[in-house]
């Protein structure tokens, strides 16, 4: 029996050894499940854990998983090339566990004040989570199904080029809408250019929409959604818009950090809303610089670009309009304001007390601009050349003052936004 005893000893603790280095390596894919490099062995832990899978291997995708722990995903936005701190996350979540689970930033103001945006189609159609599912400025929860089909969560209503290009199809037979390409980028893709007019008519002014120079603004996009619906809609006072005015629009600038799932704003060196002087690096705004003179034609026109302010707080749950530096474009923005404030139908509504940015207050200083023009500076330099006004207007992600921002209400402010440049331009 003495000779034995040692054998089993031994059978023991190598028994109790395999257990714990499973159980290690267990723990660290749990901690690190996106960095698992064998899918059979993350469906295992996850089977074995009851773990949701997640995953940002889409357009769009983009998070840090920092662990899993209990019923809780800690998670934060991967800021890839961003300098400082910005929020945009997207990520997919497959569970077959019918049970809720937790989410909890590791990084603050990564979350709307609304929570987080769901979709259980693959991004189409956006919901905020339920009031009782916001847990907190960095926590919130998620019932699922159990059922094993992927839910899209992300801090806001997620738009790549699948969703513009499905919008595209009710209007791929329209004489009034032509497509093209602006440039290619450094990836290869297309930046799209759209003309949308009346080609019978020779234009009278010309109205230039950008969008997406930060990637991660993706509200922009449901806005000029909005915008090319009630130009085609053959409403009597967008047929005459379109008689004497060509508009273009530029839905995707930084095409590449859309579909990749970048931030996009504060890229170092700079972002594409910094590349309007010197020479520029980006493809797309190159060629803005270049061909829009040419397209302009010496008409009177007017640029505005399109973007989504800091998720939350003080000026950023509000519709505004960026104030110019220069006296006479200021002086336009604000009748234009006014104008949209008297003409808006829709039930996203913009006031005179937060409508309005002037320059110099808050975050509108010439220090914001220092490493390099803004699309509405460049535009400005254009003022004794057939410029009638350019700026930039913010549109928030989830709150305007008070009023809950939704797909269709962002649609809808895009129409009340092309009405009331109709009427402005038969003020002038």
């Amino acid at each position: 029996m003495k000779s034995t005893y040692p054998f089993y000893l031994v059978l023991i603790v190598m028994v109790l050894a395999v257990f714990v280095s499973q159980n290690l390596l267990a723990q660290e894919e749990l901690k690190n499940p996106l960095k698992v490099r064998s899918t059979n062995k993350l469906n295992l832990a996850n089977r074995t854990a009851q773990i949701p899978v997640i995953a940002i291997d889409f357009p769009g995708g983009n998070v840090v998983v920092e662990k899993i722990l209990g019923d809780t995903i800690f998670f934060k936005p991967d800021l890839r090339d961003t300098k400082g701190e910005w929020f945009y996350w997207c990520f997919t979540v497959k569970n077959t566990s019918n049970k809720k689970w937790f989410f909890k930033a590791t990084k603050p103001n990564v979350l709307t004040n609304m929570g987080a945006a769901y979709s259980t189609d693959g991004g189409y159609e956006w919901n905020w989570i339920d009031k009782e599912n916001h847990l907190g400025p960095e926590l919130f929860s998620f019932d699922f199904s159990g059922s094993g089909a992927p839910v899209m969560l992300s801090m806001g209503m997620a738009y790549t080029q699948k969703n513009f290009d499905r919008f595209m199809l009710k209007h791929k037979n329209s004489k009034y809408i032509r497509k093209s390409v602006l440039s290619k980028t450094r990836a290869g893709r297309g930046v799209e250019k759209l003309l949308i007019s009346n080609f019978d008519h020779q234009p009278k002014v010309r109205i230039l929409f950008t969008a997406r120079a930060h990637a991660g603004e993706m509200m922009s996009n449901y806005i000029i959604e909005g915008m090319i619906d009630a130009m085609l809609s053959k409403n009597p006072t967008m047929v005459k818009l379109l008689e004497h005015v060509e508009i273009m629009v530029i839905p995707f600038l930084d095409k590449d950090g859309v579909e990749q799932g970048d931030q996009g704003k504060n890229r170092t060196p700079r972002d594409h809303n910094r590349d309007y002087s010197g020479e520029s690096i980006y493809t797309s705004t190159k060629a803005i610089r270049e061909d829009i003179p040419k397209w302009i034609e010496g008409l009177p026109w007017i640029g505005i670009d399109l973007h989504n302010p800091w998720i939350k707080g003080e000026n950023n749950e509000w519709v505004y309009f960026v104030g110019n530096e220069e006296e006479r474009i200021a002086a336009a923005q604000e009748k234009f304001v006014n104008t949209l404030i008297r003409s808006q139908k829709g039930p996203l509504t913009i006031n005179s007390k937060t409508g309005f940015l002037a320059y110099g207050t808050a975050w509108n200083k010439g220090s914001n601009y220092e490493q390099g023009y803004s699309f509405s500076k460049w535009a400005s330099g254009f003022l004794d050349e057939g410029l009638i006004m350019t700026t930039t207007l913010e549109f928030p992600f989830g709150i305007n003052n008070g009023q809950l921002v939704t797909q269709e209400k962002a649609r809808l402010f895009g129409k009340d936004l092309i009405f009331a440049l109709s009427e402005y331009i038969e003020s002038q």
